[in-house]
C-alpha cells in the first residue's frame, strides 16, 4: 500500500471539485501575468500624455471583479474539498482504529491515536490546501514570468537577474533536508505528550488524594521539556529559512534595477518597460518569499503522512461478515445493526493442550489447558491474580489470537470462526466497567438503533438497578451520565455494565471479576439472576468464591496450570489449591456473597 493512497478515496469522491479549483487557480495566475504588462503600458501613457488613461483604469477595475469572483470561488473549491478530505480521512483513521487489533492500545494506548486524529490531519490538510496553492503558485509565476523575461531581454539577462532564486532555493532545499525528520520527531513526542496528559487528566483525584502533584508537574515537564526541544530543532531550521528568502527578492531588484536602470539611461529602454520588467520579477520572488513557509508546511505535512500510513499499515482483524466490509467500504452504518450479524448456536466448548505466550514475555501465560466446558454449564474459575483466567477470556473473543486446533466451540477451531460472529455469540462483562457520556439505556443497550424495551427492562432487574439507579433509568431531568460515569459510583457503573452483559442475550456470558464494587446484598442478587431459566453457558471469574457456590464445576488455575476442577465440596475435600484459598478467605473473613 503507497502512502500517496490514502488520499485515493477523496479524488475518486471529491477530486473534481478539487481540480476545478485548481483551474480557476491557474485562471487566477494567467490574469495576473497581464498585470505589469499592463502597468507598464499605463505608466507609458500618463508619462506621454493622460488621454487613454481611464482606459486602463476602467481594466484594472474590471480585472479586480473578476480576480475577486474567481478567487472567491477557487477558495470555495479548493479549501471546501480539502476539508471534506479531512472528514474522508478522520473516518478512515477511525474506522482503521476499531479493526486494528486491541492489543494495539495496550502497548500504546489511545494518545497517539488522539494525535493522529487531530494535530496530523489537521498537517495534511493544511499541506493539501495552502501548501499546493502557494507551490502552484511559485511554479507557475516562475515559469511563465520567466519566459516573458526572456522575450523582453535575453535569456542571459534573465538568467542574470535571477541567478540570487536559484542560490537561494539550492540553500533551502539544503536546510529542509533534514525538516521531515525533525518534524516527524517532533510529532511523535507530541503524542506521548498527549497520552501522558490525557493518563494525567484521567486520574486526577487520584493524585489529589495521594498528594501527588509535585511529582505530576516533574513527569509532565519532562515530557513537555522533550517536546520544547525537538520544536526548537525545528524552529532553528524556520529561523534559517525566513531570512534566506528575504535574501533573493532584495538581490533580484538590486541586479534588476541595475540592468533596466542602465538601459533607461543608454535610451534603449523606458520607463514603462522599467515597471513592467520589474512586475514580473517580483511575481517570481514573490512566491518564493512564501517558500520558507511552504517548505515547513509540506515538510511536517509529509512526517504526518509518514506517521498516518504507518498506523493504516498495522494490519487489521478480518471483517468476516458482509456487515462489516460495507460498512468500512462506505462509512454509512445507519442501516446496520449487530441483529445483521448471525450468532453461533449454544455447543460445548473444547479446550484441549492450550498454551500461551504473551509477546516478549519469558513465560506461557496458560499452559497445556484441557478441559471441556459442557453446553449450558455455569463453570467458576478461580486462582491468583496472573494465573491466565483472563488471558482465556481474550483467546475466546480472540482480543489475542490462539493457537489453531486449541480451542473449539462445538466442532469448529474458534480461529476458523468471524471475528463479528464470535463475538456477537459471547457477552463479556470485565471488571473495568466503561461508561459513556449519555444515557443509562444507550449505556445499556450500548447506543442500538432498534431496542428491544421488554429484554432492556428484564436486564435493569435482574443487575439490580433500583432505587438509586431505577430513578436515573426513569427520570428524564436526572437520566444522564457523565463522563466517564463520574457521577455514579463504583458500584453502580459496574451494574450498568452487568446489566450491558444480560441485554445483549448472547449464548456465552463471560464474566471477569465484574462484582467486585458491589455489596453483599447485591453481588447476591446478580448471581441468583444469572441463570433463571436461561440456556447460556455461564464462565464466571471472581474472587469471592461464595459467588461460585452454585457453579456446576469450577475451575482452579495456578501459575497457567489447570491444577485442578470440581465442585465446591469436592475442592476442600480435596484439600488442593481452591482449599487453600478458601481457608484463607475463611480466615479473613470475606467471600462476601451468601447465597442460600
Amino acid at each position: 500500500m503507497s502512502k500517496f493512497s490514502v488520499f485515493t478515496q477523496f479524488f475518486k469522491g471529491y477530486g473534481w471539485t478539487y481540480l476545478l479549483g485548481m483551474v480557476l487557480l491557474f485562471a487566477i495566475d494567467a490574469l495576473f501575468l497581464y498585470v505589469p504588462s499592463l502597468t507598464g503600458q499605463a505608466v507609458n501613457t500618463l508619462y506621454s500624455n493622460k488621454e487613454g488613461l481611464s482606459l486602463y483604469i476602467e481594466i484594472f477595475l474590471a480585472l479586480a471583479i473578476v480576480t475577486f469572483v474567481f478567487k472567491f470561488f477557487s477558495r470555495r473549491l479548493l479549501l471546501g474539498s480539502i476539508r471534506r478530505f479531512e472528514y474522508l480521512l478522520r473516518r478512515t483513521l477511525f474506522h482503521h482504529a476499531l479493526a486494528i487489533p486491541a492489543t494495539y492500545y495496550e502497548q500504546h494506548g489511545p494518545g497517539k491515536v488522539m494525535a493522529l486524529m487531530t494535530n496530523d490531519i489537521t498537517s495534511l490538510r493544511v499541506s493539501l490546501g495552502l501548501g499546493l496553492m502557494i507551490l502552484v503558485d511559485a511554479i507557475f509565476f516562475g515559469v511563465c514570468a520567466f519566459i516573458i523575461l526572456v522575450e523582453h531581454l535575453s535569456l542571459d539577462v534573465a538568467i542574470i537577474m535571477l541567478l540570487p532564486v536559484v542560490l537561494i532555493v539550492a540553500a533551502m532545499l539544503c536546510v529542509t533536508k533534514n525538516m521531515r525528520h525533525r518534524q516527524r520527531e517532533a510529532q511523535n513526542v507530541y503524542s506521548d505528550m498527549t497520552e501522558f496528559a490525557q493518563e494525567l487528566f484521567k486520574g486526577m483525584s487520584l493524585l489529589r488524594m495521594y498528594n501527588k502533584e509535585l511529582l505530576s508537574r516533574k513527569r509532565f515537564q519532562v515530557e513537555n521539556k522533550r517536546n520544547y526541544t525537538c520544536n526548537m530543532k525545528v524552529a532553528l531550521l524556520d529561523s534559517l529559512l525566513a531570512p534566506l528568502t528575504y535574501i533573493a527578492p532584495f538581490s533580484c531588484l538590486a541586479i534588476t534595477m541595475y540592468v533596466c536602470g542602465s538601459r533607461i539611461i543608454a535610451g534603449t529602454m523606458n520607463v514603462g518597460d522599467f515597471i513592467s520588467i520589474t512586475g514580473y520579477v517580483m511575481l517570481i520572488i514573490g512566491p518564493l518569499m512564501s517558500i520558507g513557509s511552504l517548505a515547513s508546511v509540506l515538510q511536517k505535512g509529509l512526517a504526518s503522512l509518514d506517521r498516518v500510513h504507518a498506523f493504516l499499515q498495522i494490519p487489521e482483524e478480518e471483517a468476516g461478515t458482509s456487515y462489516d466490509k460495507e460498512i468500512v467500504k462506505t462509512g454509512n452504518v445507519t442501516n446496520f445493526t449487530n441483529e445483521a450479524i448471525d450468532r453461533l448456536p449454544l455447543a460445548d466448548i473444547r479446550i484441549q493442550h492450550l498454551t500461551y505466550t504473551y509477546p516478549k514475555a519469558q513465560q506461557p501465560s496458560l499452559m497445556d489447558v484441557t478441559y471441556t466446558i459442557s453446553k449450558g454449564a455455569f463453570i467458576g474459575l478461580v486462582g491468583a491474580p496472573g494465573s491466565g483466567k483472563t488471558t482465556l477470556f481474550k483467546l475466546l473473543l480472540q482480543l489475542r489470537k490462539p493457537p489453531a486446533n486449541s480451542i473449539f466451540i462445538g466442532d469448529t477451531d474458534i480461529t476458523k470462526i468471524s471475528l463479528a460472529v464470535l463475538r456477537h455469540s459471547m457477552a463479556y462483562i470485565s471488571s473495568d466497567a466503561l461508561v459513556m457520556s449519555t444515557t443509562m439505556e444507550e449505556n445499556i443497550t450500548m447506543e442500538e438503533k432498534t431496542r428491544n424495551p421488554l429484554r432492556l427492562d428484564e436486564s435493569v432487574k435482574r443487575s439490580a438497578i433500583t432505587e438509586d439507579l431505577q430513578y436515573r433509568f426513569t427520570n428524564k431531568k436526572k437520566k444522564s451520565i457523565q463522563e466517564g460515569g463520574q457521577n455514579l459510583s463504583g458500584g453502580q457503573r459496574q451494574r450498568v455494565h452487568i446489566a450491558r452483559g444480560f441485554y445483549k442475550e448472547a449464548p456465552y456470558l463471560l464474566l471477569d471479576d465484574s462484582i467486585s464494587a458491589l455489596d453483599v446484598g447485591t453481588a447476591s442478587q446478580v448471581v441468583d439472576s444469572l441463570r433463571e431459566g436461561r440456556q447460556q453457558t455461564i464462565l464466571f471469574i471472581s474472587q469471592r468464591l461464595e459467588a461460585l457456590r452454585k457453579a456446576d464445576c469450577i475451575l482452579v488455575f495456578k501459575e497457567g496450570r489447570l491444577v485442578e476442577f470440581g465442585k465446591e465440596a469436592e475442592l476442600v475435600k480435596a484439600n488442593g489449591e481452591y482449599a487453600r484459598i478458601y481457608a484463607k478467605q475463611a480466615k479473613e473473613g470475606r467471600g462476601g456473597v451468601t447465597i442460600g
